[in-house]
């Protein structure tokens, strides 16, 4: 049961990385993510402080082999592309970032409407 609970957040911390990498500009909001994250594991899971270092480093190892991964196939990508391909893709690169930023901030805005909601119902 435990071996699964870790590999389930192992799976879990790796896809934050892998949207953290996907999402420039992005990394403090991801970091503070992954922070209450990780600190809410640790409570449901009851680790140690040794084996909440280790996941730590587990998960550090996997970001920065995600990252290298990420560069190389960027480059692999743009050696196939023409300068006018790689100027396009990297616009849409741009307005995906964009989009996706209008996304969290309208995610942001619902979840302090519910907020605001059930405050105010509690203050009733």
């Amino acid at each position: 049961m435990k071996k699964t609970l870790i590999a389930g957040l192992f799976a879990l911390t790796t896809a934050a990385s892998g949207v953290a990498l996907a999402m420039p500009g992005m990394h403090g909001d991801m970091g503070k993510y992954h922070e209450r994250h990780m600190e809410r594991i640790a409570t449901e899971l009851e680790l140690t402080a040794e084996q909440q270092e280790q996941l730590r480093a587990v998960h550090e190892e996997q970001f920065e082999k995600m990252k290298a991964l990420h560069e190389e196939k960027k480059e692999r990508v743009d050696a196939i592309l023409t300068e006018e391909q790689r100027e396009k893709m990297q616009q849409m690169r741009e307005e995906k970032r964009e989009k996706m930023k209008k996304h969290m901030e309208q995610r942001k805005e619902r979840k302090g409407d519910k907020r605001d909601d059930s405050s105010a119902a509690d203050a009733s």
